[in-house]
């Protein structure tokens, strides 16, 4: 449980964390943390793994508390020998109107066979001979019509596997200039581009943020699906409870992201709230490199 004056003072590191003219020292910051997770867990393993065929992603995903209910260990177990590999990109730069550092999110068409109408990070199939961060930031530039303008590659998170499309997912994490022009999303693969404050995600799943924090909690909700039993072919109708990210975007627009998007950001959560404290302590190398440079 973190104390009122240290969330206070962690949330005071955060603001000139996540200002437009720190969008370096955030991209180290959370390097830093990637770094030191990695130094201490199996997630360096499994990434090199990523491309050898089936392994068990458990470790990162097993015990989320957003992992879908109706599941049956779809998202806990190992991936499928021959699953189709995919990446999905996490590009945080400064809004365009408002300097506040934000990450791009897609609302898929309802018409698409997988994952209709869910909001996702921009991403897809990993195409022969590229690399997972080529081809998510490939179809970044496809799905929104513009390319990210890269500072720095930050860095990974766990790979997951969705089993709904039998994609396993690499997630790559970049840091970008701010969008020069209006965004141009491709009408086959995008309804809408949403826009979501990283501030926000630093209470997530937090239940006495402070009212002044921006809104971002976990929710639970029902969806409703047809199925067709074996054999007979019958259809029938169902229905199972998830939990949800719920924020509002840069608009000020309320939104709710789930499944394997709300685990991805569920755990980026996890590594900006860390950011954040180390950088309250003053220690990492982000914050004594600029100490360095400004002395």
């Amino acid at each position: 449980m973190v104390s009122a004056k240290d969330r206070a003072a962690r949330d005071r590191a955060a603001g000139q964390l996540f200002a437009a003219e720190s969008i370096q020292t955030f991209g180290r910051a959370v390097a830093d943390v990637l770094a030191e997770r990695d130094g201490r867990d199996v997630g360096r393993l499994a990434r090199r793994r990523l491309l050898k065929g089936s392994f068990d992603v458990s470790h990162a995903r097993g015990g989320s508390p957003l992992a879908p209910r109706l599941s049956y260990g779809r998202h806990r177990g190992p991936a499928r020998m021959g699953s189709r590999q995919a990446a999905v990109v996490i590009v945080v730069y400064p809004h365009r109107q408002t300097g506040r550092l934000c990450v791009t999110l897609t609302r898929r068409p309802k018409a698409l066979s997988h994952h209709g109408g869910q909001v996702c990070l921009p991403g897809g199939q990993i195409e022969s001979g590229e690399s997972s961060l080529q081809a998510a930031l490939r179809e970044y530039h496809e799905e929104l019509g513009l390319p990210a303008e890269v500072i720095e590659v930050v860095g990974c998170l766990s790979p997951i596997y969705v089993f709904a499309s039998d994609n396993l997912v690499e997630t790559q994490i970049v840091t970008a200039q701010s969008p020069t022009a209006d965004w141009r999303p491709d009408p086959i693969e995008v309804d809408e581009v949403i826009e979501m404050p990283v501030d926000c995600l630093l209470h997530l799943g937090e239940s006495d943020a402070p009212r002044s924090a921006p809104h971002c909690t976990l929710i639970d909700q029902k969806k409703q699906r047809i199925g067709k039993t074996q054999g007979t072919g019958e259809v029938f109708q169902y229905s199972f409870g998830h939990r949800a990210i719920e924020f509002d975007d840069c608009q000020g627009r309320r939104r709710d992201v789930w499944g394997a998007t709300a685990m991805l950001l569920g755990e980026f959560a996890d590594i900006v709230s860390r950011a954040a404290a180390q950088s309250m302590r003053g220690g990492g190398r982000a914050m004594t490199a600029d100490a360095k440079t400004k002395s």
